[in-house]
C-alpha cells in the first residue's frame, strides 16, 4: 500500500512539473502481444504465453528533464521504472520503482558526468551495432543473455550470458566526450565494500564512431566478484547503410575467473540486417551465436526474423519467427535441442 501511495505522489508531482516547465517529460511504452514456442518441456509440447514485460520492446514509464545552467552547462535527470502490463505490478521480483535507470548529470561543452543506475557503456555500445537496437531483447542473447541457460556453476562465478557483461550498473560514474562522429566513455561502478574499493566494483573504457553511414565501436570492462575475483569482457561492432538497407555485426567475449574451477568463458557473435521496404514497414533479419567454454563446452544458435508495420510513430504492429538450435552445456533443462517460436503484438509509445 505504502508502495502504491509513493508512486500515487511521484506522479502528481511529475504532473504538476510538467505543466510548469516545458523541460521536464513522462514518456514510455507498452507492449502487448503473444508468443508461442515448440519444445517448451521434456515431452516437446507447445506453450502459449502473453508477454506481459514486453516482447517487441519491453513496457517503461518514466521522468526525463534538463535544466540549462548557462555558459552551455545543463543538468538532467532520467527515473525509470519498468512494469508488467498484464497485472500492472513492478517487473522485478525485489520491488525496486526505478529499476530500469535512476540517475543525474552535469554536461557542457567539456563532456558530460553521470552518477546513479545507468546503462553500461558496454551495452550502450552493444545496442547501437544491434539488427534489434535492443528489441526483442527477451529473446535475443545480447541484452540479459536471454534464451541462454548457463550451467549453475558459471553463473555462480558471475559469468554472464549476454554480449555487455552487465546491461546496467548501480552506483555507476560515467564521462562522455562528444567531438564530431567520435565518442569517448570511461565507467567506474563502485562496489561499495568497507574496507576493500576494488571487490564488487567495474571499471569501463570504450569509444564510438558514427558518421550517419558507417559506424564502430568497442568497449571493454574489467569487474571483481565480491569475493575478488576478476571478470574481463570486450565488445566490437560496427554498421554500414546502404540506402535503405543498413548492415551490422558484432563479437563479444566475456573470461570469468575463479580460484578452484578455472576460467569461465562465454563467446557472443552477430550479424543482421536492417530494410526499411517503405516507411512503414521494416525488416530486420539476425543471426546470434553464444559458444561458451569450461570443461564441458556448449553452442546455442538463434535465428530471428521480424516485420513490423508502423500506424503512426508511436504505434506498430509486429510479427517475429525464431528458431534455437543447443548443443553441448548450453542445452537447456527441457533437454531440447531446438525450439521454434513465433510472436505477434502491438507496441505503443507514451
Amino acid at each position: 500500500m505504502k508502495r502504491t501511495l509513493y508512486a500515487l505522489a511521484l506522479l502528481g508531482l511529475a504532473s504538476n512539473l510538467a505543466h510548469a516547465q516545458s523541460n521536464v517529460t513522462i514518456y514510455g511504452t507498452t507492449d502487448g502481444g503473444v508468443r508461442n514456442v515448440t519444445n517448451s518441456n521434456a515431452a516437446g509440447d507447445s506453450k502459449l504465453s502473453v508477454g506481459s514485460n514486453g516482447i517487441y520492446q519491453a513496457n517503461r514509464f518514466g521522468f526525463m528533464g534538463t535544466e540549462d545552467l548557462g555558459g552551455g552547462n545543463k543538468v538532467k535527470f532520467l527515473l525509470e521504472t519498468g512494469f508488467n502490463n498484464g497485472t500492472g505490478a513492478l517487473d522485478n521480483a525485489n520491488g525496486v520503482l526505478f529499476n530500469r535507470s535512476a540517475w543525474v548529470s552535469l554536461g557542457g561543452a567539456w563532456g558530460s558526468l553521470t552518477a546513479g543506475r545507468q546503462y553500461t557503456i558496454a551495452s550502450t555500445t552493444v545496442r547501437e551495432n544491434d539488427p534489434f537496437g535492443y528489441r526483442y531483447i527477451s529473446l535475443v542473447p545480447v541484452g540479459a543473455g536471454a534464451g541462454t541457460t548457463l550451467p549453475a556453476a558459471a553463473i555462480a562465478a558471475g559469468l554472464g550470458a549476454s554480449a555487455s557483461s552487465g546491461t546496467r550498473f548501480n552506483n555507476d560514474l560515467q564521462y562522455n566526450y562528444i567531438t564530431g562522429p567520435v565518442t569517448l566513455a570511461a565507467e567506474y561502478a563502485a562496489g561499495e565494500q568497507v574496507g576493500n574499493t576494488r571487490n564488487g566494483s567495474a571499471q569501463a573504457v570504450a569509444a564510438r564512431y558514427a558518421d550517419g553511414t558507417a559506424q564502430l565501436g568497442a568497449a571493454y570492462t574489467q569487474k571483481k566478484t565480491l569475493a575478488g575475483q576478476d571478470n574481463v569482457s570486450y565488445i566490437v561492432g560496427g554498421g554500414y547503410q546502404f540506402g535503405d538497407l543498413r548492415l551490422k555485426a558484432g563479437h563479444s567475449k566475456e573470461r570469468q575467473e575463479t580460484l578452484a574451477a578455472g576460467t569461465y568463458s562465454n563467446k557472443v557473435s552477430w550479424v543482421g540486417a536492417q530494410y526499411q521496404i517503405t516507411p512503414e514497414v521494416e525488416l530486420v533479419a539476425a543471426v546470434y551465436r553464444s559458444r561458451y567454454s569450461h570443461v564441458v563446452s556448449g553452442q546455442r544458435d538463434l535465428y530471428i526474423v521480424s516485420a513490423n508495420y508502423a500506424f503512426s510513430k508511436r504505434t506498430r504492429l509486429y510479427l517475429e519467427i525464431d528458431r534455437n538450435l543447443y548443443g553441448g552445456a548450453l542445452i537447456p533443462a527441457t533437454r531440447q535441442t531446438g525450439q521454434a517460436g513465433i510472436s505477434i503484438g502491438l507496441n505503443h509509445s507514451i
